[in-house]
Formats: structure tokens, C-alpha cells, sequence
């Protein structure tokens, strides 16, 4: 039922690349199942709960499968890129490291799509957030591990974006060069 749903959602016309105004979600439908997905549809921690809303991210791997399905595809509208963010946030080095770049190298790689939506927000800035918390909790970083952080920190740094700048100068990055760049 969850793939059905991941369906619906990616095949929405708000969602696709190229209908008017594409990637401004709106409506009740699409938002509620974004964020249902994404695991933020609850704004506090309800410590009753089986997993997740309880601060329990241990089960993550559970959704993962959907996770990898929905954020790439969507990922790149700045309503379905803040809650994606917020489950990372939440999720912490809980959230598997590999998928995390995985999938946010699709949506830095479709950027395009998003036609200057991210403009003025703070998604770079937060994807830097999430980098550094997931970089500090699994060091030391594999080198192909840190290669990938590096050309997601690349591309917010082409998007101007200033912590980006100064993440890439940390002793994790520091002396690390990304292959072909």
C-alpha cells in the first residue's frame, strides 16, 4: 500500500517537471502523504508510539526501499526537500549514511527541475547541517563516503551556499579531493 502511495505521489502533476508551477505542493492530498511518507507528519514526539515518532529511528531501514523510490523523484521541490530534511534532522546517525548521499545526490543532480524554488530558502544550508551531524557521527569517513559528501557540498556551494563553503574546509573534507572535478 506505502509503494502505491509513493506512486501517487510522484506521479502528480504538481510534482512533475514540467507543468505550470511544478513542485509548489498544494491541496490537502499531496502534502499529507508527503509528509506520511517522509515520517514528519507529526510535529512532536509522542513517546507511546512503536517507532519513529517515539525518537526511535532504529527501524528505519523498514521504509528505506520508499525512501530511495520518493526522494530522488520529488526530492527536488522545496516542500518535499524541507521534509525530507526534517526526517534526517530528526532521524539523526540513525539515518543510513549511504542512502542519505544516495539520494540527495539525485536531487542535487536534478536541481534544475526546481527552476530557483530553493532560492532564499535554507535547504542548502540544512543539507550541510545533515552532512556535518551524519560526517561527525560516522568518523572517520571512508574515503569514497567522504568523495560523495564532497559533490553534494560542491553543488550548495555553486548554489551559493556559505556553510557548504566552510563544511568543505572542516579536518573531515580538508584534505580529501574529489576524482574528476
Amino acid at each position: 500500500m506505502l509503494g502505491d502511495c509513493v506512486d501517487r505521489v510522484i506521479k502528480d502533476r504538481q510534482l512533475l517537471e514540467d507543468s505550470y508551477r511544478g513542485g509548489e505542493v498544494s491541496g490537502h492530498e499531496i502534502p499529507t502523504l508527503i509528509k506520511a511518507l517522509l515520517l514528519v507528519s507529526i510535529d512532536k514526539d509522542c513517546p507511546g508510539a512503536a517507532r519513529y515518532v517515539n525518537g526511535d529511528w532504529s527501524e528505519i531501514d523498514l521504509v528505506m526501499p520508499l525512501l530511495t523510490l520518493l526522494v530522488p523523484a520529488v526530492g527536488w521541490s522545496s516542500y518535499a526537500m524541507g521534509h525530507f530534511l526534517s526526517l534526517c534532522e530528526r532521524a539523526g546517525a540513525a539515518y543510513p549514511f549511504e542512502a542519505f548521499a544516495e539520494q540527495t545526490q539525485a536531487v542535487v543532480n536534478d536541481i534544475e527541475n526546481a527552476k530557483g524554488s530553493w532560492s532564499g530558502t535554507l535547504l542548502p544550508a540544512r543539507i550541510a547541517g545533515v552532512i556535518q551531524n551524519l560526517s561527525d557521527s560516522n568518523y572517520p569517513l571512508q574515503p569514497s563516503q567522504t568523495q560523495a559528501l564532497l559533490r553534494i557540498l560542491d553543488a550548495l556551494v555553486d548554489l551559493g551556499d556559505r556553510r557548504s563553503a566552510a563544511l568543505e574546509q572542516a579536518e573531515t573534507f580538508r584534505r580529501v579531493r574529489v576524482e574528476g572535478v
